[in-house]
């Protein structure tokens, strides 16, 4: 994902926040004990979301909680907290990390993504085959969106919708009664993030004449696009019938996935205020 599905921190409340930072540490940690110190740098608070999510709906409670000092943070204790839905979230990261990394291998020719790629293949490959099925969905959806974009599709629900298709078979963390609603909501999240990522690079892209899906739509419909989509996104999440973490879960839902393209705008804003004096 794109860092996009993380907590407005300032409407959390002291445990709240002391909760949410010690589920990403738990991620964090996991992370380390199963795929390597390496792999901590890859995290960011979007798989958070999905540990708190999963747990929910399937309520797993905590498995194990303590403190702990770590690289990041050497001085002080922290507080961590996991589950089995931490194990599955860690291997989505690395899964969708190193696809990233091929694909920006096979974009830019970066040697650099090449390395990393190379760097994280052995836990690309314990990944695969504990997931044989979601990794072979994965990287067909990744291959046709890449497709579509270097063909540069003009219309934006298209490549939307492959990435939606990835982000819904994350979500989709396992075939019972609730895959489809899953599966759904991670796909309706998805084309959300996609579109939110276009936005925020839209006149960046246009400037280094980079692909962007949004390049005919008028600028002044950006944001009814964005609301949109997450329209959809709260409906699905509504027949999710969420309980445990319900308020910090709605917090992301609602008001933190809006928090980047809301600093953006009043940058924008105060710059163009800065002009006009």
């Amino acid at each position: 994902m794109f860092g996009y599905v993380a907590a407005n921190r300032e409407k959390l409340n002291e445990d709240q926040e002391k909760y949410y930072k010690a589920c990403y540490c738990g991620l964090c940690r996991t992370l380390g004990k199963e795929h390597g110190a390496k792999s901590r740098i890859t995290l960011n608070y979007d798989m958070t979301f999905l540990v708190l999510i999963l747990s929910s709906v399937y309520n797993i409670k905590v498995v194990e909680k303590g403190q702990e000092r770590c690289v990041a943070h050497p001085l002080d204790k922290h507080d961590y907290w996991y589950n089995d839905i931490t194990k599955y979230a860690s291997d989505m990261n690395i899964l969708l990390t190193y696809f990233n990394f091929l694909d920006d291998w096979e974009d830019d020719r970066s040697l650099l993504a090449l390395g990393e790629a190379k760097v994280y293949h052995k836990e690309f490959e314990k990944v695969e085959k504990k997931y044989p099925e979601k990794t072979k969905l994965i990287k067909g959806k990744l291959k046709e969106l890449s497709l579509i974009e270097k063909r540069g599709e003009t219309n934006p629900d298209i490549p939307a919708e492959s990435f939606g298709e990835i982000l819904g078979e994350v979500f989709a963390y396992k075939k019972d009664e609730h895959e489809s609603k899953l599966r759904d909501f991670g796909k309706a999240l998805g084309k959300f993030i996609y579109i939110m990522d276009a936005v925020m690079d839209f006149k960046e892209d246009l400037k280094k004449e980079r692909y962007n899906p949004l390049i005919t739509v008028p600028s002044n419909m950006f944001k009814d696009i964005l609301n949109i989509l997450m329209a959809d996104c709260t409906e699905v999440y509504e027949s999710l019938n969420v309980v445990k973490d319900k308020e910090l879960i709605e917090n992301i839902l609602y008001s933190g996935v809006w928090m980047k393209y809301e600093l953006k705008k009043a940058k924008e804003k105060e710059k163009n205020h800065e002009r006009s004096l």
